[in-house]
């Protein structure tokens, strides 16, 4: 190996790593500082109401079938080949793609959410439905520019900016979040955080553009170069980044919503603000995981089957390990860290708090089991397997919640979810770890 390669390779996933715990700070700040401003400035109906209708839309961030991130892929590559125009062709095509997805979606909610009676179906407390109805909109909005924002990360990424692609990312998150407390803190309803933050994803939107423009300016946003046959030969590798993503919105917004239905404002609050906390394992984890994948991707394509089972063995025990520790460090202080967080205005039932934190450990072992498997798409298997279980585990935790009402029977569907998942994605991890480098694998330059 070519130490100059090396000491380059090193430096690129440590300028990586760095982005990506940049990116953690940001999510996790943003959670932690909005509980307390919003819960202060509209109180915990209003901010129940307000967590509530912002779980509705995020069901839209598999909108683009996954092909956003099959894109970040293809571009990759056939720019490490020299391949500008197919990187170009693959570009536009996910572009004319995005613009059919979204005039679609914007004429569904315009037609559909008139008729709709979200009053009916959640409880919104002193919310008007007007005002609900105008919040799902903007926040549908906001995911569906947000889209565009992925496609345009897919540029930085080709183009050998993978660290500017997370900053901006996150830049735009933390904006976001300050837009939101600014507008709580400045007299403003749900209706004025939801208009700033659509502003706040326009500005980073053009930013963006104008920032890649000037790093690649042949890589140009339009339909001249778009292919549908690209479209088509994307397809699988898309749906399977969609089915994750369908599954994570089940497992993470479900509870939410099935609060909103069988339950009240003020248990929709005590859950997102655990779920806040507790999840903050998996922000750690996920930082580690996409620190581990463009390795693992490395390896495989070099055929360096020892070097990837001894990253993944490494992977996985280190995850184990911090699973544990967090769930110990939060059992013996995360009520009390609740109770400070909040100024005493939320306190959490202990029973619900161990299984919340149970279903946190699940599934930050088997994403790290996972990993290896996605690095190299043979994770197409396990993506299905976790949607249908997210499905189900929706379903049972509704009718639990029908029958018993508890944070405990919301959350107990989830937790037997995730174990099943820690067992399949270990034994596919087990079963398809690769032996051999496949013929149609693209050589990682």
């Amino acid at each position: 190996m070519n130490p100059a390669a090396g000491q380059s390779s090193f430096k690129r996933l440590a300028s990586t790593f760095g982005a990506q715990i940049y990116n953690q700070c940001v999510t996790v700040g943003v959670q932690l500082a909005l509980v307390p401003v919003l819960l202060h400035h509209w109180g915990a109906e209003h901010y129940g109401v307000w967590l509530l209708l912002s779980a509705i839309p995020t069901y839209l961030t598999f909108a683009d079938f996954g092909f956003t991130m099959a894109a970040k892929n293809v571009m990759t590559i056939k720019v490490a080949r020299g391949e500008r125009s197919g990187a170009l062709i693959t570009y536009q095509s996910i572009f004319m793609l995005l613009n059919v997805i979204v005039a679609v979606i914007l004429v569904i909610l315009l037609l559909g959410l008139p008729i709709i009676g979200i009053s009916s179906v959640f409880a919104l407390g002193s919310v008007g439905e007007k005002s609900a109805k105008i919040v799902v909109f903007l926040l549908a909005g906001n995911v569906l520019l947000t889209q565009y924002l992925l496609l345009l990360a897919s540029g930085l990424r080709c183009i050998g900016r993978p660290t500017e692609e997370v900053l901006w990312g996150a830049s735009s998150r933390l904006m976001e979040g300050i837009v939101t407390a600014l507008a709580a803190m400045l007299g403003g309803d749900i209706v004025a955080a939801a208009l700033a933050i659509v502003a706040n994803r326009i500005l980073f939107d053009v930013a963006t553009w104008l920032r890649l423009r000037a790093l690649a300016n042949w890589l140009t946003l339009g339909l001249r170069h778009a292919s549908l046959e690209e479209t088509r030969a994307m397809f699988q590798p898309s749906l399977s980044f969609m089915l994750v993503s369908i599954g994570q919105a089940l497992s993470i917004q479900g509870p939410v919503l099935i609060l909103g239905v069988v339950g009240t404002p003020m248990q929709v609050v005590v859950y997102s603000t655990a779920r806040t906390l507790a999840r903050l394992g998996t922000s750690i984890v996920n930082m580690i995981n996409f620190a581990f994948t463009p390795e693992y991707s490395r390896l495989f394509g070099l055929a360096n089957l020892q070097g990837f089972a001894r990253l993944a063995r490494l992977h996985l025990w280190a995850t184990i390990g911090l699973s544990m520790s967090y769930i110990a460090a939060l059992i013996l202080t995360g009520r009390w860290i609740i109770e400070l967080w909040t100024a005493t205005r939320i306190t959490v039932d202990q029973t619900f708090f161990l299984v919340l934190l149970l279903t946190i450990a699940a599934e930050m072992i088997w994403s790290a089991e996972l990993m290896p498997l996605a690095s190299i798409n043979r994770h197409i298997g396990a993506a299905r397997v976790f949607c249908l279980l997210s499905a189900i585990g929706v379903g049972l935790s509704y009718v639990s919640g029908q029958h018993n009402g508890s944070l405990v029977a919301i959350t107990l569907p989830f937790f037997a979810l995730h174990c099943l998942m820690a067992c399949y994605a270990g034994f596919q991890l087990w079963h398809h770890f690769p032996t051999r480098r496949p013929t149609n694998a693209p050589e990682l330059r």
